[in-house]
């Protein structure tokens, strides 16, 4: 049977061989439009866990067929239509002008990214993308690792601890990922290379009723993590000691509403402050409705707002090593799924003050969880299908490596990158 990707590989094929291509961005664009797949809504509410379901591709192949052969034949000129030749006769013998030939345009190689070093840790549900599990047969979240050149597939401690893993982070020095589970909801911590989970946070039971850790994140220099620590009523930011275990919860951060949750936080590269996003749920509705980025000193003073976007929800912030910039998305994926009243899922960066807003990718396409490289030189995201790159200021974006990591099962492929020496 033929497969999306057999299809996509000979339709790029096919494209690739005439003597004209279209624009890299123009194409990238329109092949990731039609392969958006709505994806999936993490919990909506920490102290709810709905079952996870597994959206339905949207992605045709027909439809992909349809549009790469339209766009060739568009480029093309048409193929298959009869050559009409006019002859107008002259009334008196002319030379034939010189004509110039003019240089076609080149299309800009796309940049390869399959020589990245370190692992690509990123969170996944539903059936596994080795095909080890039954396609139609639901499976927990988990962790899972992959080199960008598609080798080393495999899932991190798998079953232990038995339930579901997400919201990872990659410690500094690239050697541990800490994460979160989901019932119960605490923050766990394991080597990269495998072995037994530690608990972390062993003060708190993970029950709705009484304690809720989720979505841990390192300090630059791996001695402290931040979190989200939560019940059915309250949600606030919290700092955890790896050396002591001691545990000091901010408190301005604290929402003190049944339909408020804390979610993503990142430090600062000097470890002096945290960004991190508040979702909105409504219950008449039944979906999140807003989202906004804070910022607070460490020590918990200096709360403030991240003024960007007015009026659309943001997230999913993360700050760039050196500190001058803020990358963050619009509709966050992990909470909205897309469904988002009309705005468009996109990543940006801003300085940390809010301003000089950039928009870094096409919109309508749905782009989103993104995180800096260690090295700060590129912007790892979520776009339709797969994993992708891009510089700072938006150029050069591109899938790290199509062909090879893009799954055609599950959902939720949100992703870290290790970092190396």
């Amino acid at each position: 049977m033929t497969d999306d990707r057999s299809l996509e590989r000979a339709a790029r094929s096919f494209i690739e061989a005439g003597p004209t291509q279209a624009p890299d961005r123009a194409v990238e664009a329109a092949l990731l439009r039609i392969e958006s797949t709505p994806q999936e809504r993490d919990l909506r509410v920490p102290w709810r866990f709905p079952s996870m379901t597994i959206p339905a591709r949207i992605a045709a192949v027909a439809i992909l067929g349809a549009l790469l052969l339209g766009g060739a034949l568009s480029i093309f000129g048409g193929i298959g239509r009869p050559s009409v030749v006019v002859t107008v006769p002259s009334p008196t013998p002319t030379a034939a002008p010189s004509l110039k030939a003019s240089a076609k345009p080149q299309a800009k190689p796309a940049p390869d990214y399959t020589g990245l070093q370190g692992w690509i840790v990123f969170h996944h549900g539903g059936p596994a993308p080795d095909h080890s599990t039954p396609a139609a047969t639901y499976s927990d979240q988990g962790l899972w690792l992959v080199h960008a050149d598609g080798s080393g597939l495999h899932e991190l401690a798998p079953g232990r601890p038995v339930s579901s893993k997400l919201s990872q982070d990659i410690s500094p020095d690239g050697t541990h990922v800490a994460f979160g589970t989901v019932d119960p909801a605490q923050i766990w911590q394991v080597g990269i290379e495998g072995g037994d989970p530690e608990l972390l946070t062993t003060d708190c039971s993970g029950q709705p009723s009484q304690c809720m850790d989720r979505a841990p994140a390192y300090s630059s220099d791996g001695t402290r993590i931040v979190f989200s620590r939560s019940t059915e009523a309250t949600s606030v930011i919290a700092i955890l000691d790896l050396s002591s275990g001691e545990i000091t919860t901010l408190e301005p951060t604290r929402k003190t509403s049944s339909t408020v949750w804390l979610s993503e936080p990142s430090w600062s590269p000097d470890d002096q402050q945290i960004v991190y996003h508040w979702v909105q749920w409504d219950d008449a509705q039944n979906k999140n409705v807003d989202a906004r980025i804070d910022i607070v000193n460490a020590d918990g003073s200096g709360l403030h707002e991240l003024p960007v976007l007015d009026g659309t929800p943001v997230g999913d912030a993360d700050w760039s090593p050196d500190g001058s910039r803020i990358v963050f998305g619009s509709c966050p994926i992990r909470d909205f799924n897309g469904d988002c009243d009309g705005h468009s899922t996109d990543v940006y960066t801003a300085r940390p003050d809010g301003t000089d807003v950039q928009l870094l990718t096409p919109t309508d396409v749905g782009y989103g969880a993104p995180t800096w490289t260690p090295d700060g030189l590129h912007i790892l995201f979520w776009g339709p299908l797969t994993f992708h790159l891009m510089d700072p200021d938006g150029s050069n974006v591109n899938a790290i490596n199509r062909m090879d990591l893009t799954f055609d099962v599950g959902f939720g492929y949100y992703a870290n990158l290790q970092p190396t020496p």
